[in-house]
């Protein structure tokens, strides 16, 4: 069963005050992709950016943990493992010799609570493409994983790090002989509503990562962040122990002393949710939000791109929470779905009138992967089509002026859906703009005729690496 549908002010909502928060967010161009509000266990707005839309999967990353959590309080509920399992003694093929000192007392609650005992995120030691370090792309990661050193006792010292959740995904895959999407889909999924596996990223054995590469709905994250408020039930349904939602909603051991963290990043760190101002929430990079209030029985699922996280969430704070109580009334009901039935990111336009065909080098100043070498753009009757020469083959992408035309990036055996608008602005410069449109994010293309050359720049480079491809679920 999906969410039921309601106005703000029959939930005790001010649609004045959601008004303002979409107009701050706007404002401070902190590039929301979607916004759902749900009060009282009904959604009182929801909006997306177009083109993403209600019925697109987003790149969630970091908010994946969240999932993989909630696996865990499945297994334990169904007395498959233990908060108090050690990690090790899920992993009996491992080669001990090769794991490094600290890891024999590391318990699945640290991986939960990020108390491992590394002082640092540890995952660049183990995968990484934005790191500098050069990695076989191949094989197993596992033992890279307990080559690392925790360097003080687990419980001690929070650090979030990605590996903690990496494992967890692992004892869910080896516990249930499934992955975390296959796990979850009857057991979650299917009774939120939502009847797609969720698509993953995955390790190069074809495991989840665990920390980062779920593709959720705006929908599915008010869904789960429903559930967790109602404290394990669904719409009257128990889905999760009371017991486990009440310990993992709760900061565990240490605080976060980064000392350069924001303020809703200060306050404690449960089992893959973070505390913060007002109640708590699982987030992901660059502004996936599953935001939970339950002293205004209310939850908030948010997608972006965007680098100032904090930014949003004290928009959050500012104008929503002070509008939650409030009377309301049907004007600004009807203004509030006016505003979010009109919301779009603008599609770029070029009304110049460029040559049938013309081809590019790579610019100096493109920050795409190094394989991408070459631009194309080649006239198709009021639009064009965008070429990206790539390891030596192009990769086509249809470009309609003024709108966003729908397509797909193909290349080294994988597709990648998006979306792409632009045209020629004058008679030297084409300019387009693409959207992986499952994912926050985006990357322009300008080409030059006069200089022959083209930049190929991201808007924020994916966590993934420079590659768009690297940002595909579809592989094979």
């Amino acid at each position: 069963m999906t969410l039921p549908r309601s106005t703000p002010s029959a939930q005790g909502v001010d649609a004045a005050g959601v008004l303002d928060l979409v107009d701050a967010l706007e404002r401070e161009r902190l590039d929301l992709h979607s916004l759902m509000v749900v009060r009282h266990g009904h959604v009182v707005a929801e909006g997306w950016w177009r083109p993403y839309a209600a019925d697109r999967v987003h790149l969630a990353y970091s908010l994946s943990k969240t999932v993989t959590a909630t696996a865990v309080g499945l297994l334990v509920q169904e007395g498959r493992m233990s908060l108090d399992d050690r990690v090790l003694d899920h992993f009996p093929d491992l080669d001990r010799g090769a794991v490094a000192p600290g890891w024999d007392d590391v318990r699945v609650r640290h991986c939960l609570s990020m108390t491992v005992g590394h002082e640092e995120d540890a995952w660049a030691h183990v995968f990484d493409r934005m790191s500098g370090y050069d990695f076989d792309e191949t094989g197993d990661w596992l033992p890279r994983v307990f080559a690392t050193t925790p360097t003080q006792p687990p419980g001690s010292v929070f650090a979030y790090n990605q590996v903690a959740t990496y494992l967890l995904a692992l004892i869910v895959r080896r516990l249930t002989g499934d992955g975390i999407a296959e796990f979850l889909h009857p057991r979650l999924l299917v009774p939120l509503g939502v009847q797609e596996t969720i698509p993953w990223h995955r390790d190069p054995l074809g495991r989840e990562l665990g920390f980062t590469g779920s593709h959720l709905t705006t929908e599915t994250i008010a869904s789960i962040a429903q559930l967790y408020l109602d404290r394990g039930v669904w719409q009257g349904r128990r889905l999760l122990s009371e017991e486990w939602v009440e310990e993992a909603t709760r900061a565990f051991g240490p605080l976060n002393d980064d000392p350069g963290a924001d303020e809703d990043w200060r306050r404690g760190y449960g089992y893959s949710f973070w505390m913060q101002q007002f109640g708590f929430r699982g987030d992901g990079a660059y502004g996936q939000f599953l935001v939970v209030l339950p002293e205004h029985d209310t939850v908030v699922a948010v997608t972006a791109e965007q680098e100032r996280m904090q930014s949003t969430l004290d928009a959050l704070w500012r104008h929503l929470v002070p509008a939650i109580g409030g009377a309301g009334s049907s004007a600004a009901d009807g203004a509030l779905a006016e505003r979010l039935a009109g919301l779009q990111i603008p599609a770029l336009t070029g009304e110049a009138l460029g040559p049938d065909y013309a081809e590019f080098n790579r610019s100096g100043t493109s920050d795409l992967a190094s394989d991408y070498t070459a631009v194309s753009v080649t006239r198709d009757g009021a639009d064009h089509v965008l070429g990206l020469s790539r390891k030596g083959e192009w990769v086509r992408v249809p470009v309609a002026h003024g709108e966003w035309r729908e397509g797909e990036m193909v290349a080294g055996g994988a597709r990648l859906p998006v979306v792409a608008s632009g045209g020629w602005v004058d008679e030297d410069t084409f300019r387009a703009e693409v959207i992986a449109i499952e994912t926050p994010h985006r990357f322009r293309v300008e080409a030059r005729l006069r200089s022959a050359d083209a930049d190929l720049v991201w808007r924020m480079v994916p966590l993934t690496g420079r590659d768009p491809m690297w940002l595909s679920t579809r592989w094979g």
